[in-house]
């Protein structure tokens, strides 16, 4: 028992103890806070899978900044969007759920987000465990919905303290303003540019350093929070002769005037010329395009340069995840080149879904290496960024999964068995292990959009074994009736479960 006259000291040293403990923890909370990493997650357009420097593919390519960040980090070459076009792509890589889930099969369709569901996206749930987030450029995912601030699918409902871009998909290089979105064609009018919720009625710049600025200003702001930031490109997307005069003079590349034409058509008529108009520059032959592609995507590169170079000036470049990637394949008709793919944007050949990904993450993913087995998908990407990060998230809140073990370049078990599910609406496919399956099942859409953007777009049934035959050049459902039924009843599984949610 002890004395009443030692109660009294006991209990100042027990307080002080406490208050040591208590002091502690703390300590310890702010250096575990301090300690969660930056995330940088940029997001190209279009961008053709074989155009990287690194690669050593082509010999027109010149990306310094991409091969700098390859030699730091992991190439995946087996990488895939979600979709092989941009809207449900991107709504797949920031909910980190396939986008069918939400009725999003082609563009302009699917239900949006419910009030709930925009809670639990990437951003939303880093913005939750007190990161700064910011959505920079080439927003895009959201179908008929969130294109007013007060809806709350808007971006910044979406879980960004910071939105200064595009709601949609026709945003240009180089003009916005009001005066000029009057003189051109009806077809061609570009999406308002928003500074979060104000419409900027008079912009005027090129989207890729205008862009590049708005992401360095917002990391550059005085916090004790980590951040991140999702820069969003518009780059190497079409309209790629929309480039500032000074890069067309010292390249060489000639002018390209953007389609104008009297007011006071029809629809009709508007819709008609465009199109002409359209099928005369939309096309991978034409002599001049592969320059003008070029040039946006060296000036890309260079300005993600400059993001990069800011972090290494403000000694935060080792504690950033820098994730690059495209947001479908690369588009051949705008002059990307995809190499031993068979297929372009628009249409599931691998050439219109796989895309070159690159992760750096200094001291967490292994440096300089390519990793030509990982089967990875952009609904990776949440799982993974949130582990990272120290973020908890319930089993089943992703249709990814974390890749953290693998990118680090420990040995895991193999994905090889990994299912992957895509769906157009017309033409659908299922990767299981090395076999995939794709299946054309409204064949006239499929002739249409062959057509209109001048490409070769598969119809019927095909399989491919694409690690004995990555160009897919040699169809084998012929021979594996069995494996043509079992990919089937997968692909028709899990279309019966994505329509339960949607």
């Amino acid at each position: 028992m002890v004395s009443p006259r030692h109660s009294f000291p006991m209990t100042i040293n027990l307080i002080r103890k406490s208050i040591l403990i208590l002091g502690l923890l703390a300590i310890t909370q702010v250096a575990a806070a301090a300690k969660q990493p930056n995330i940088l997650l940029i997001v190209a357009d279009d961008q053709g899978y074989v155009d990287f420097g690194f690669r050593g593919l082509r010999d027109d390519i010149k990306t310094p900044v991409l091969d700098r960040i390859a030699s730091e980090g992991t190439t995946l070459t087996n990488a895939y969007a979600t979709s092989a076009i941009c809207s449900p792509s991107r709504m797949g890589l920031t909910s980190g759920l396939h986008q069918a889930r939400f009725g999003a099969f082609h563009y302009g369709g699917g239900r949006g987000m419910n009030e709930v569901e925009v809670t639990k996206t990437l951003p939303a749930r880093l913005q939750q465990a007190g990161y700064r987030t910011a959505h920079i450029g080439k927003h895009h995912f959201v179908g008929n919905r969130g294109s007013k601030p007060s809806q709350h699918d808007f971006p910044l409902g979406l879980g960004y303290d910071r939105f200064f871009g595009s709601i949609g998909g026709r945003i240009h290089y180089l003009y916005h303003s009001e005066s000029k979105r009057a003189e051109h064609s009806q077809r061609m009018a570009m999406e308002t540019m928003w500074d979060n919720d104000r419409a900027l009625k008079d912009w005027e710049g090129f989207t890729t350093d205008d862009w590049t600025n708005e992401a360095i200003d917002f990391i550059a702001e005085p916090s004790d929070k980590p951040f991140f930031v999702q820069m969003a490109y518009n780059a190497v997307h079409n309209f790629a002769w929309q480039l500032p005069p000074e890069e067309l003079e010292k390249r060489g590349l000639p002018v390209l005037e953007d389609l104008k034409h009297p007011e006071g058509l029809s629809k009709a008529e508007a819709t008609k010329i465009y199109n002409e108009w359209y099928d005369g520059v939309h096309r991978h032959t034409l002599p001049e395009g592969r320059g003008w592609y070029l040039a946006q995507l060296e000036l890309m590169d260079a300005a993600i340069g400059r993001i990069l170079d800011h972090l290494k000036r403000t000694s935060m470049e080792d504690n950033t995840i820098v994730i690059y990637t495209v947001d479908n394949g690369g588009c051949t008709s705008d002059w990307a080149e995809n190499g031993p793919l068979e297929g372009s944007k628009y249409h599931l050949f691998e050439g219109g879904t796989r895309t070159m990904t690159l992760v750096r993450y200094p001291n967490h993913v292994s440096a300089g290496k390519t990793n030509n087995d990982l089967i990875f998908s952009h609904l990776d990407i949440a799982p993974t960024v949130l582990e990272w990060c120290g973020i908890p998230y319930e089993n089943d809140a992703f249709d990814g999964v974390t890749q953290v073990d693998a990118l680090s370049g420990k040995r895991t078990k193999s994905n090889s068995d990994r299912i992957l599910h895509w769906d157009l609406g017309f033409q659908w496919s299922v990767r299981s292990g090395n076999w995939k399956l794709m299946v054309t099942e409204d064949e006239a859409k499929a002739a249409n959009l062959a057509k209109k953007e001048a490409l070769y777009v598969a119809q019927g049934v095909h399989l491919y074994n694409l690690v004995e035959d990555p160009g897919e050049t040699k169809n084998v459902a012929a021979h594996y009736p069995e494996i043509v039924q079992q990919l089937r009843r997968l692909h028709d599984g899990w279309r019966t479960e994505v329509d339960s949610t949607n």
